[in-house]
């Protein structure tokens, strides 16, 4: 075994860990874990593995959060000291790449549940402190909340609550009324307090429901007046309330007691909020528990937010767009547009072009798609970002002008259409707001038409080549093989954003080639194996700084390499070659 060097570990470190206590003696390492503990929590490299061990006064209540919800079979506890208190990777570690992948995949499956365990410690300080002057916090029976004023703000998700989600609830609450119990606590509710309005901004699938709920069980009283701008909520809403209807009818016999245990004895924690920024802050807390939040879809509020000086129209139009994609479907393809773009093309692309690793993409990584908002309200933080407010005058300016007056590029040989912006670029400065809901639909729009739709005769070569050595038979079944397609799928992506179908055209089989070559030279094609940027940055970045087509004949030069070794040592021939990836 190679043992990695102090240097080594030192650089690797600053790198992945910055700002993070170390230790390095005679071949061990330490990297402390969290802060709940100090160094008393920490990853460490011991006889040839990668352990979490949890030392010190203070071990009891981090060893059973972890006992409790750590449940990865790449990672088992022991005895250290105490029962439980080391949790050790099931790797063998032998090379330097082996410590620093070690490091990082122990950190990726143990550090989510550390950062929550330390959110709830803080949350449970914070509950004992007085809150600031623009935020209150008190009970409120559930017919109390809904006879306050509430709205839906525009930048708020349709109500996507679904048959599992409702009867989940209808089942707590009579469960908890059957048991005796004099109040049920349904959670918080997180409202933004503006004039005399009071806008949901965490608790609508919630409020949403109880008001169907009250509708079936005839309740007379007052309810909010809710307003839905989305078709998926109007679909949700007449299925939900069928079910409930359904439902009550096989479990209630008393429909007037059930009634009134909801309206006195269902409780929610109602925070008001009167800054918006703290109401998305502490939004974004909420959500951090439980069932986890898609992270892309914090971006949505948070763009809208910065779209201040823009029509009610206009963000409406923008949110549809949104969830469209969100649920895309189309002829039997039902995909999560914005999830598959997000946590693939767009950020690790990115990343990539950085020369940076790129793994998941998480609510710790949204303020990689939080830019620049350009108002007069706004100052610029630095002079680099001066380019933005070039970009957006001429981008306004053009809007007025007969686009006719102006010979842009298209992608498309034939021609962009309308919801495909010339002006966008994948690795581009962060523009608040409208445009940065403009890019994202480019790539929505060029995602469908490159890797959707197959059957049509835009890249009909492309694509032939795609469906015959990406979608070949059984392709799902080996998850190595889908690491490798995603980055392919990405590298194609960011090559046509930057010189369209010909350059796709010119390139597709070699990029190809210098991609899935790793199924013949790694005995097993993991995760990492992509994610790291030794293995596929350089594209990203030849690509990110070529000018012109010819700037990439490095990738045929590598691929026809990558064939002549395999020909000389396998024997095969071109087309051969090609046919053993699949």
């Amino acid at each position: 075994m190679k043992e990695i060097t102090k240097e080594e570990f030192e650089e690797f470190v600053q790198k992945e860990f910055p700002n993070t206590p170390f230790r390095y003696e005679n071949g061990y390492c330490f990297i402390q874990a969290g802060s709940c503990l100090g160094d008393n929590l920490h990853y460490e490299l011991n006889a040839g593995k990668i352990h979490l061990d949890i030392e010190g006064p203070n071990w009891r209540p981090i060893r059973n959060y972890l006992w409790n919800h750590v449940v990865d079979s790449r990672v088992a506890h022991s005895h250290w000291g105490r029962y439980g208190c080391r949790w050790t990777l099931d790797k063998i570690i032998e090379t330097k790449d082996d410590v620093e992948h070690g490091f990082l995949q122990m950190r990726r499956i143990m550090e989510p549940h550390i950062l929550k365990f330390e959110r709830l410690n803080a949350q449970q300080k914070v509950a004992h402190e007085p809150l600031p002057d623009s935020i209150s916090a008190s009970f409120y029976k559930s017919q109390e909340l809904l006879e306050t004023n509430l709205s839906i703000p525009e930048y708020q998700r349709p109500y996507r609550w679904n048959l599992k989600n409702v009867e989940q609830l209808l089942s707590d609450i009579y469960k908890n009324q059957s048991d005796g119990h004099n109040v049920y606590l349904m959670g918080t509710v997180i409202v933004h307090s503006y004039e005399d309005t009071y806008y949901l901004v965490d608790g609508q699938q919630r409020v949403t429901t109880l008001c169907l709920l009250l509708k079936t069980l005839d309740y007379e009283g007052q309810l909010p007046l809710l307003k839905y701008n989305h078709k998926d909520s109007f679909v949700n809403i007449k299925e939900n309330y069928s079910f409930i209807i359904k439902w009550l009818s096989y479990n209630i016999k008393d429909k007037e007691s059930f009634r009134d245990y909801i309206l006195s004895s269902c409780q929610v924690v109602r925070i008001v909020v009167k800054k918006l920024n703290e109401a998305f802050q502490m939004f974004e807390s909420q959500n951090g528990r439980g069932k986890e939040l898609e992270a892309y879809n914090l971006l949505k509020a948070y763009h809208i937010r910065a779209m201040s000086n823009d029509s009610r129209a206009s963000k409406i139009e923008y949110d549809k767009q949104w969830e469209a994609a969100a649920m895309y479907c189309r002829e039997g393809y039902r995909k999560d547009l914005l999830k598959q773009l997000f946590n693939e093309q767009l950020f690790r692309t990115r990343k990539w072009t950085r020369a940076e690793d790129a793994y998941e993409f998480s609510k710790k990584e949204i303020e990689e798609f939080k830019g620049v908002t350009i108002t007069k309200e706004n100052q610029l933080d630095y002079a680099y970002q001066n380019i933005l407010i070039q970009q957006e005058i001429a981008r306004q300016y053009m809007l007025t002008m007969n686009p006719s007056l102006f010979k842009l590029k298209n992608r498309f040989t034939h021609g962009d259409s309308d919801n495909i912006n010339p002006f966008v670029s994948m690795t581009q400065l962060i523009l608040n707001g409208s445009s940065f809901f403009e890019f994202v639909e480019t790539y929505v729009e060029i995602y469908k038409r490159l890797f959707v739709y197959l059957s049509t005769s835009q890249l009909s070569d492309f694509k032939q080549f795609y469906i015959e050595h990406c979608q070949y038979a059984g392709y799902n079944r080996r998850k190595g093989d889908g690491y490798i397609r995603e980055v392919y799928k990405s590298a194609i992506m960011f090559l046509f954003d930057k010189f369209g179908e010909l350059g796709v055209r010119q390139y597709y089989r070699d990029i190809y080639i210098c991609l899935y070559k790793y199924r013949l030279t790694q005995k097993q094609v993991r995760y990492e194996t992509m994610a790291k940027r030794d293995h596929v940055a350089w594209i990203f970045q030849l690509i990110s700084k070529s000018k012109k087509l010819s700037d990439l004949v490095i990738l045929t030069k590598v691929s026809r390499s990558v064939c002549f070794n395999i020909q000389y040592e396998l024997k095969y021939t071109v087309d051969e070659v090609l046919s053993v990836f699949k």
